[in-house]
């Protein structure tokens, strides 16, 4: 086994000048993609863990901006789906970082509470972390990249490659030789930056202090989609994002603290909830639930700060300008003879 410092730690690239175009990013985000796959089953580290989910996340945003050029919606959906596998084990992970924090700053009846709770979602941890482990062995992060080079060379889409074939070979992601019109691509951008945007100002206004997680969900995925729609552009060179970006990326921490809290105590009367856990350990359940009890006046004071949601001015001036240099990119014609 690979140790986790040497793989999670590779020799740092010389950093990249001036903007990367549209397939460097893609192809960037396949490398990673592929570079943490083999880390998680190597490791099974935390960070592999949760590097391996934001790469799909990234991977996922980009090729959304080839949407109207090619389909993608089949790959966009097995990204998520891994994402989804991984989400289970980085739960207990963020779970235990949570208890730990709280452990160290509490007294001693509350830090035995707290720690009978961590030894159980410990081994909850180990179970999980095993059954995901299985099924990545069984995928192969290839078959995205062999998915979007068949779909951008094909006069029609072609089906996704199965997962059993080429599970060794590496395959290179389309590039700008493929006859995706990037002035189109440049176009839908704009378009969707602008949509994104609407979505979560409208959310934004309405949304009021609340501990609905499905709203405070929704409310963090719209933050998203407009943040890493952002990271894109501006790392394609359409402008600097960088003040909007910060202050999309503080507003999804702090919906993720309360989201971690309120997944925290569900998994914690879920546990005791069990009619033969309780039976066997019924004055541990008390303690248990008491632990929960502390865990949702701390969601309750973190909904407080939250709300209400004031998006600043400069997001939507920034967005608004990145999309306008979009949209001279997409009209803008190639003089004969140039490239």
């Amino acid at each position: 086994m690979v140790e986790a410092e040497k793989i999670l730690n590779p020799a740092v690239k010389a950093p990249i000048e001036g903007p990367r175009s549209r397939s460097e990013i893609i192809n960037s985000h396949f490398e990673a993609l592929r570079f943490y796959h083999r880390a998680v089953l190597e490791t099974e580290t935390v960070e592999a863990i949760h590097k391996m989910r934001v790469t799909t996340r990234r991977l996922q945003a980009s090729l959304d901006l080839l949407a109207r050029e090619i389909k993608v919606r089949k790959l966009k959906r097995r990204l998520r789906g891994w994402r989804r596998k991984l989400s289970t084990v980085r739960n207990y992970d963020v779970f235990l970082e949570l208890i730990e924090k709280e452990s160290t700053s509490r007294g001693r009846t509350r830090r035995e509470q707290l720690e009978l709770v961590k030894a159980i979602l410990h081994q909850r941890r180990i179970q999980r972390s095993a059954k995901v482990n299985r099924f990545l062995q069984g995928i192969n992060v290839d078959v995205i990249a062999l998915g979007l080079a068949a779909r951008a060379s094909a006069s029609e889409p072609a089906n996704l490659v199965d997962e059993s074939q080429n599970e060794n070979q590496m395959i290179e992601p389309v590039t700008d030789a493929t006859g995706i019109d990037e002035h189109r691509v440049a176009a839908y951008a704009a378009e969707r930056l602008e949509q994104r945007l609407a979505e979560f100002q409208v959310m934004a206004v309405k949304s009021l202090p609340t501990n609905n997680p499905s709203e405070l969900h929704q409310l963090r995925i719209a933050a998203k989609r407009v943040r890493y729609l952002l990271e894109i552009v501006m790392e394609m060179g359409f402008g600097d994002a960088s003040r909007a970006l910060t202050w999309l990326r503080a507003l999804q921490d702090r919906i993720a603290d309360w989201h971690d809290l309120e997944a925290l105590e569900a998994e914690i009367i879920d546990i005791v909830s069990s009619p033969e856990f309780m039976k066997q350990h019924l004055a541990e359940s008390s303690q248990m639930l008491q632990a929960a009890a502390h865990i949702q006046k701390k969601k309750e004071a973190l909904v407080l700060r939250l709300f209400p949601v004031r998006v600043p001015r400069y997001v939507e001036i920034t967005s608004h300008r990145i999309a306008r240099a979009l949209r001279r990119q997409s009209i803008r014609s190639v003089a004969p003879g140039h490239s």
